[in-house]
């Protein structure tokens, strides 16, 4: 067998110069390959949760001294609430003096509606988040003009009616209320809540007059819950288990300090 030629002396350099620049070459390759790929799959992934937002119009909303600022809260809390939540929808209850009477009403806004594929989505639901906050100011000062009353369970009622309906009934719901439920039928100021009998008591009256909203497993975030109570601490545990045993015990519900 005739010996192997050896490689000629040129050919054997270039060999060994494209073997050390070839690392170079990746280096460079690599990130543009990324940056590619990259610009071919950054479409964020859609939302698709249903969230609401429960703003309290009573004498109590009022940004007083006495009162827990209710267009503060929307300020503070709304648009974080929508992105964190990746809602798609949000719609909206006011609570008045009977809440599922009242006139104060926004549409529904979709947060991440179809765009096409030039657009800039995260660009557009920021801004959808604060259409959403507008309209729930809106839906504040509409509910501030009506006759004073604090209808909360019946805001909660109303908001029920927007729940998604079908296998996935995921709702998360935005609450900016102190929960002082004063309405025509039920004053909470006037029960006594001083023992768990006396409680579940107050929580049978309150719905014999109102119906309990279809809430069952819906992600509940009060804003401004309790404020009333910030330096009566015994008033304000009876207080808390009131609402607990209504919402959690009988809706239910999910209750979550998140936002509180």
């Amino acid at each position: 067998m005739s010996p192997r030629p050896r490689p000629h002396r040129r050919s054997a350099a270039l060999g060994r110069a494209a073997r050390r620049a070839l690392p170079a070459a990746l280096a460079l390759v690599l990130p543009l390959t990324a940056t590619v790929s990259c610009g071919l799959n950054d479409e964020p992934e859609r939302h698709t949760r249903a969230c609401g937002v429960v703003v309290d119009g009573s004498g109590s909303a009022a940004a007083t001294k006495d009162g827990f600022d209710a267009e503060a809260k929307l300020r503070a809390k709304l648009e974080k609430f929508l992105a964190d939540n990746e809602c798609r929808t949000t719609y909206f209850a006011p609570i008045t003096r009977v809440s599922q009477a009242s006139k104060c009403q926004i549409s529904e806004i979709d947060l991440d509606p179809d765009l096409p594929g030039t657009a800039d989505r995260d660009r557009t639901r920021t801004a959808l988040r604060a259409a959403a906050l507008t309209g729930a100011r809106k839906l504040l000062k509409c509910a501030q003009k009506e006759e004073p009353g604090s209808d909360v369970i019946g805001g909660l009622a109303r908001i029920a009616l927007s729940r998604p309906s079908g296998e996935d009934r995921s709702f998360s719901l935005l609450v900016v209320s102190d929960f002082q439920q004063n309405d025509p039928e039920f004053r909470l100021g006037r029960q006594d809540l001083s023992t768990g009998a006396r409680r579940e008591a107050a929580v049978d009256a309150l719905l014999k007059s109102h119906d309990i909203p279809d809430l069952a497993g819906t992600d509940i975030h009060p804003v401004g819950y309790g404020m009333k109570f910030d330096t009566k601490t015994s008033r304000y545990r009876q207080f808390d288990a009131f609402w607990t045993e209504l919402l959690e015990g009988r809706m239910k519900a999910r209750v979550h300090t998140t936002y509180r």
